[in-house]
């Protein structure tokens, strides 16, 4: 009985979402034109129960992909209007429709956890209307449907306001983050052998499981076709990127909240750093992506975060960033720029406020 209600619902779903054949003439007058833009539009809606089911990744990309033809095809629809003499009314109207249609398919790439894909969609909603929406119009949140394949089905439609639906995309939204990689000194055998894993690991089924799996797989994918720099997105927390047992890679990087996530520099090239004055109660103090690094003399190449007490040394920078060979030192107020060549060590001055200054500190 299992076997066949997972094939009858799959059936069911496969039928939902086929793309409708476009009629030869259909779209030879306005009524048509309305007619095609609403078929297309119900695609979209009709598969919105889908979402809720927690699809597999081989349906989820299916849902997209025939979310993605339907929008276009309405933009398409929208864009020959003036063809058949639509009234300024009957444009506003499609293109009321096409706007919707962008709203939905950025709730379906932000199901799909394509994030910029998802903005992306909002943008061209927003480009597309000429004027702010109506108080009263709302969008479909979530479908829920109750019944079985065969039987009478009732769905549940959880509906928002413009506003409070592209809130609900941000906050979803912004519990991603986007880091940059950069992997240097390692060949490609090394490289493709790495695991990223997070610590704790999220809930099973979560949004962040589903984000940190993707972005696992997205950095071997990206490794394996030999890029070396790239960007994947990911949840915030505490993660461990290492090899094979034994190997040289084992690095741990703190994904934040809120800051913007520094580049994670993985080089097998170490420097030793001198520091002055030597580091104490008032630091300073050096944090490699989130993790305090506290034997200097075996530092990986990146972007530092400098702790201090900046009663004592007002000059220091929030960040420093390291970087192998020659150059010239760039130094601004917040951050600085330090070369590094091969084999020598780099230096780290800072100077101190002067001594009325520190014992008079409020």
């Amino acid at each position: 009985m299992r076997r066949g209600f997972a094939l009858s619902a799959v059936l069911t779903v496969a039928a939902a979402l086929a793309l409708p054949a476009r009629p030869a003439r259909a779209e030879e007058t306005a009524e048509g034109l309305f007619h095609e833009a609403r078929r297309y539009a119900d695609i979209l809606r009709d598969a919105l129960p889908a979402l809720e089911r927690k699809p597999d990744a081989v349906t989820l990309a299916a849902l997209l992909e025939d979310g993605r033809r339907a929008v276009a095809e309405i933009d398409r629809l929208s864009a020959n209007a003036g063809i058949y003499g639509l009234s300024v009314r009957d444009r506003r109207t499609l293109q009321d429709l096409a706007t919707l249609a962008h709203l939905r398919l950025a709730l379906f790439e932000t199901r799909g956890l394509e994030f910029e894909e998802a903005r992306q969609e909002i943008a061209r909603a927003r480009s597309l209307s000429d004027r702010p929406p109506a108080p009263e119009t709302r969008i479909e949140w979530a479908a829920l449907q109750a019944g079985a394949p065969g039987r009478g089905l009732v769905t549940r439609y959880h509906l928002l306001s413009i506003g409070e639906f592209e809130s609900a995309l941000g906050s979803v939204w912004s519990r991603a983050r986007s880091v940059a990689f950069e992997f240097q000194g390692y060949g490609t055998e090394g490289l493709t052998a790495l695991e990223l894993t997070r610590t704790p690991a999220a809930g099973a089924g979560s949004l962040e499981e589903g984000l940190a799996s993707r972005g696992a797989a997205v950095l071997r994918d990206a490794l394996e076709q030999g890029k070396r720099s790239f960007t994947i997105t990911l949840p915030p927390g505490l993660y461990r990127l290492r090899g094979r047992a034994g190997g040289e890679i084992d690095r741990a990087f703190v994904v934040p909240e809120i800051a913007e996530a520094d580049p994670v520099v993985i080089d097998r090239a170490r420097f030793s750093l001198s520091v002055d004055p030597k580091p104490g109660p008032h630091g300073p103090r050096f944090f490699l992506n989130g993790l305090e690094l506290k034997d200097l003399t075996t530092m990986p190449y990146g972007v530092y975060r400098v702790k201090v007490d900046r009663d004592y040394f007002p000059g220091a920078p929030e960040s420093v960033h390291f970087v192998p060979g020659e150059g010239i030192p760039d130094r601004s107020l917040t951050s600085w720029t330090i070369y590094v060549p091969g084999g020598e060590p780099a230096s780290f001055h800072l100077e101190k406020a002067p001594l009325g200054s520190r014992i008079f500190r409020k």
